[in-house]
């Protein structure tokens, strides 16, 4: 269920109320400390030391409209990934999806410099590895075409002109999602963010956090969003493959994988501003995406 939290009042009581979840927090007591964190622009989260250890804590104003329609998913695939040592520790989630606290990983977040490191892209390779070998659920299930479809869908209700281009995309989609042979590849547990402010390198190896994204499809999704965040990581993807236990994927399963991340983000980007303005940033990454998309499709028979 989506909150308001444009009024400060209501973040206020939230808070408060989010933060009694928190085991140790008593309120006023002079030893707790509680810092917001930076990024986010929907949800909000702090930093929470008390008595009982290191937390963090997440208010959720509602869904983005990512993957799932609420955030059980999310929460179960972050247990299954923290009971392997993969994900922070849940210490609470509320019924209602209003926050969710987590263990504190102490450690450093990854930056592009990493991403362009053979020897981090090995360890970052293992750790999907491991990750994909998790026993999948049937919770989560995430069908890419279907989600390109309700996308589009969505985009031309508000966009009636777009009509032609999204059908051309929805069609090179499906035949990208045949070459990528997705098909032939079980289903596995994929973290689908790995965006740098997600990694933490800590005492314990790479910790995943922020599992919004989080689902059940092909795990060649998770290695197609690192190299479509991060272009430094395209020239050592074959070292990202091997120790992703992907190695039998050739370079044209690889690209068509590359291509339906892009697209679906382009899409998301798409979606997103007909709810919520776009930052610059936000404009000039669709932009860049759009031209990525486009010349795939161009190249099309």
């Amino acid at each position: 269920m989506a909150e308001d939290l444009s009024h400060p009042g209501a973040r206020e009581l939230m808070l408060a109320e989010a933060l009694a979840q928190v085991p140790g927090y008593a309120s006023g007591e002079p030893t707790i400390e509680t810092a917001r964190l930076p990024g986010g622009r929907l949800n909000r989260s702090y930093a929470v030391r008390t008595p009982a250890g290191r937390f963090v804590l997440r208010l959720n104003p509602g869904t983005d409209a990512w993957l799932a329609a609420d955030r059980s998913v999310e929460r179960e695939l972050h247990r299954i990934a923290a009971v392997a040592g993969l994900a922070p520790r849940i210490v609470h989630a509320d019924e209602r999806d209003r926050w969710l606290i987590t263990e504190f990983v102490a450690g450093r977040l990854w930056t592009e410099a990493e991403f362009a490191r053979p020897d981090c892209l090995a360890r970052l390779g293992d750790t999907l590895h491991r990750l994909h070998a998790l026993a999948a659920p049937r919770a989560g299930r995430f069908d890419l075409l279907a989600a390109l479809d309700g996308y589009a869908r969505r985009i031309q209700s508000a966009e009636e002109a777009a009509g032609g281009a999204l059908a051309d995309y929805l069609q090179e989609a499906g035949e990208a999602w045949r070459i990528s042979g997705a098909a032939d590849r079980p289903a596995a547990v994929l973290h689908h963010d790995l965006h740098g402010s997600n990694l933490i390198d800590g005492e314990r190896g790479l910790v995943l956090i922020d599992w919004e994204c989080a689902a059940v499809s092909d795990p060649l999704l998770d290695v197609a969003c690192v190299l479509s965040y991060y272009d430094g990581a395209r020239p050592h993807a074959d070292v990202l493959m091997e120790h992703a236990g992907l190695d039998s994927v050739t370079s044209l399963q690889l690209a068509a994988g590359v291509w339906l991340f892009d697209l679906h983000t382009l899409f998301w980007y798409r979606e997103r501003r007909l709810r919520l303005a776009p930052t610059q940033a936000e404009i000039e990454a669709e932009r860049r995406l759009a031209v990525r998309v486009g010349r795939r499709l161009r190249k099309a028979p």
